[in-house]
């Protein structure tokens, strides 16, 4: 499902063969020897100091021989750590330290550790490692206050990642709001930033980061299978009776399923758990009375077609997630969105008009006997199908 959630955007660290100061004399004499040389320093196994040889490993990468390229390539994940873990420390060119911290398994941590801590990382290799790495790792970006600051694109990245503790995010987005930096890719900023301001205990999550977790933020295996779509008169209030009403103490119903009260959540922890939380969250936070919330939900990445649908369809969800869908050129070209929306009343006249031309006559039957649209929406349904079977006739 597409959305208008956007990727962080920064200067490109352009990876190219490294030439002058950056590239050593023992790795340049290498770079010209023939190819059994090279293969033996893309294992290590080169007689080069340690810092030569991840050089030399990364320069290879660009080496004309695909043999070559491919074993350079492969090697971060293989060298040992008597190798990498001293020049990953040191001031390597930010070029290699980011080759290296794509390749390197995150179960590699202390050699992640010594890239996390290098003053010579680029914050496009921060970006990068915020998007792939688990709680743990997670938790020494966030300890980076000046990188957070000097990098809008890194705070996005940590508030979509969903290992991310919220307890964390909160602080990340507060320290941001305090400082007068805006990532403009995290949806309902303004929003967050005053209820981070109004609230003296920002920080402090609602709930235990585990159990805000276990609320969906992880996977879906959380949603119920006998959930289904939500009925639209039904509150808020009496999903959680249903569904583990001692959630924000981590309970679990006899599911096994952890579930916390989402009227207990601060703003700026339902707008994440609308963004990144799974489907439950999300089917009960559509609805929710804070329009931010709500359209939080209808924006998020992972929210599906079938959602889509039936949001449009849906007569209890803010007027603004249905103009958000109506307006939205990737959703209605899905003949079932069309459809939903022409027969939501919420969906402003003038779309439902203009979508009415897209109906099949079967449906366009339908809406003219419906006593659920506006009379005007009916009305021109009932003409349409007499202007087509005249066109037929004729």
């Amino acid at each position: 499902m597409a959305s208008d959630v956007t990727e962080p955007t920064m200067e490109t660290l352009k990876l190219q063969p490294l030439a002058g100061k950056d590239l050593p004399a023992a790795v340049a004499s290498l770079a010209a020897s023939a190819a059994p040389a090279k293969h033996m320093a893309a294992r290590g196994m080169a007689p080069l100091r340690p810092a030569e040889t991840l050089i030399a490993v990364y320069q290879l990468s660009f080496d004309s021989d695909a043999a070559v390229r491919s074993a350079a390539e492969a090697a971060p994940a293989h060298l040992p750590d008597k190798i990498m873990l001293g020049p990953l420390g040191e001031p390597l060119s930010p070029s290699v330290l980011h080759f290296f911290a794509e390749r390197l398994p995150i179960t590699h941590r202390t050699a992640i550790e010594k890239i996390l801590l290098n003053h010579a990382t680029a914050d496009e290799t921060f970006v990068h490692l915020a998007r792939r790495l688990d709680e743990d790792g997670l938790e020494m970006i966030f300890r980076n206050e000046v990188r957070l600051l000097r990098c809008p694109a890194l705070v996005e990245t940590l508030y979509f990642n969903r290992n991310a503790r919220m307890s964390s995010v909160s602080r990340a987005l507060e320290l941001c709001v305090r400082n007068h930096v805006r990532p403009e890719g995290i949806p309902g900023f303004d929003e967050l930033a005053a209820a981070l301001l109004a609230d003296p205990n920002a920080t402090v999550p609602s709930v235990p980061d585990e159990v805000f977790a276990a609320a969906g933020l992880l996977s879906d295996a959380a949603v119920p299978q006998e959930l289904g779509a939500l009925p639209e008169e039904e509150g808020e209030e009496g999903l959680d009776d249903d569904l583990g009403g001692e959630g924000q103490d981590g309970k679990q119903d006899k599911g096994g399923a952890t579930f916390i009260k989402f009227d207990e959540l601060k703003i700026f922890e339902k707008i994440r758990l609308a963004t990144v939380g799974n489907q439950y969250c999300r089917q009960v936070l559509i609805r929710d009375t804070n329009r931010v919330v709500a359209m939080s939900v209808v924006r998020s990445p992972s929210i599906t077609d079938m959602e889509i649908i039936a949001a449009a369809s849906n007569r209890a969800v803010c007027d603004d997630v249905i103009r958000y869908i109506a307006n939205s050129r990737v959703h209605v070209k899905d003949y079932s969105v069309k459809l939903a929306l022409v027969s939501n009343p919420k969906c402003p006249l003038g779309t439902s008009l203009r979508l009415l031309s897209f109906l099949h006559n079967d449906d366009l039957k339908a809406m003219s006997r419906s006593r659920n649209i506006p009379g005007a929406l009916s009305a021109a349904a009932k003409k349409l199908l007499q202007t087509r079977d005249q066109s037929r006739g004729g």
